[in-house]
């Protein structure tokens, strides 16, 4: 299953779907949202996209010495936390019983 789509084949397979568009105007939104979604997490808000999921920002925790006190954190960069959405889980629930199918 370590299969790979690239961005590029998702807009193609996006393209292909839309007879009405031009690809170019599908790589315009892609990669529209793409930067945008980004350029909200790099301002430390939460996305939320109901059915998919939401992706959000981690601060790094601070660490407690043997004294239980906090020491401050050192050079640890915060991280992206994705948290999959219900209707995410459940395509992804199927596939893995198709899997159990295919290899018996």
């Amino acid at each position: 299953m370590k299969q790979k789509k690239s961005k590029t084949q998702l807009i193609d397979s996006v393209y292909n779907t839309i007879p009405d568009i031009q690809l170019k105007q599908v790589e315009l939104v892609v990669n529209t949202f793409l930067e945008k979604v980004s350029e909200t997490l790099a301002e430390g808000v939460s996305v939320e996209m109901r059915g998919f999921g939401s992706f959000e920002v981690v601060r790094p925790a601070s660490k407690q010495n043997a004294n239980g006190d906090s020491e401050p954190t050192k050079k640890r960069s915060h991280r992206i936390k994705f948290n999959a959405g219900k209707k995410l889980k459940e395509q992804v629930k199927l596939l893995s019983l198709d899997e159990e199918n295919e290899n018996k």
